[in-house]
């Protein structure tokens, strides 16, 4: 399977570098097809490193198989791995799995070596944004909860769920091997990890739920503080 999808890469590749002309910098493949993990459904996976010219994510269809690009600057790439936003621990995942196809100044080279050694303060930032990020969605979970609202209340535990999960993996300073890896991987030091996965996942009753919810924000926050994250204070 990865075969196929390699070549149909270096194809796109070809292509986009007859397109982009001198605009573009370098193409690089991540996620499952350069890890060799890929299924009979999955997509590719491309990075583009671009000069000018819009940014952002693009879709289109190559021989039945959906062809992700995701078209950036060198500063925002850099920004990924050297940064600190709240899903490092995603981001840096997927700068560790990059293959370079086309990288003649070795850019994705040094990005790919740089997401293997992130430092101490990109993962405390990163948590201490997450917090901020996941502060509104907690809120929101509590109000649900609070209004007995079934519907909404197990919505928004999946939003609080992926910003918890987020915090938790910065707080141990911990990248996920893929992004759909992330909650099988959280440590579960305390049950932290396994109440974010129950919150997830389970149908539960709204009492369990709220449990939950407060016994993960509390515990999150517990931790932060021994790091001395300036944390919101929400209960």
């Amino acid at each position: 399977m990865t075969r196929s999808r390699l070549e149909l890469a270096r194809t796109v590749t070809a292509q986009l570098r007859r397109r982009e002309g001198r605009n573009l910098l370098a193409v690089g493949l991540y996620g499952s097809v350069s890890r060799g993990e890929d299924r009979a459904h999955s997509d590719i996976d491309l990075v583009l490193l671009v000069r000018s010219g819009k940014t952002g994510l693009q879709m289109l269809m190559r021989n039945g198989v959906l062809v992700s690009l995701l078209r950036l600057t060198w500063d925002e790439a850099a920004d990924e791995v050297r940064g600190y936003s709240w899903n490092l621990p995603e981001a840096l995942s997927g700068w560790r799995s990059v293959q370079e196809l086309y990288d003649p100044r070795g850019l994705l080279r040094s990005l790919r070596d740089r997401s293997l050694r992130p430092r101490a303060h990109q993962f405390r930032e990163a948590a201490r944004g997450g917090f901020l990020g996941t502060f509104e969605d907690y809120g929101k979970l509590l109000n649900a909860l609070e209004a007995e609202d079934t519907a909404e209340a197990r919505e928004m535990a999946i939003w609080f769920t992926h910003g918890a999960a987020m915090i938790l993996l910065c707080l141990e300073r911990q990248v996920a091997s893929t992004g759909r890896r992330v909650f099988a991987e959280l440590p579960n030091q305390r049950g932290v990890g396994n109440a974010i996965r129950r919150l997830r996942y389970e149908t539960l009753p709204l009492d369990e739920t709220t449990r939950l919810a407060r016994s993960v924000w509390t515990s999150l926050r517990s931790r932060a503080r021994t790091q001395r994250i300036a944390l919101p204070e929400r209960g």
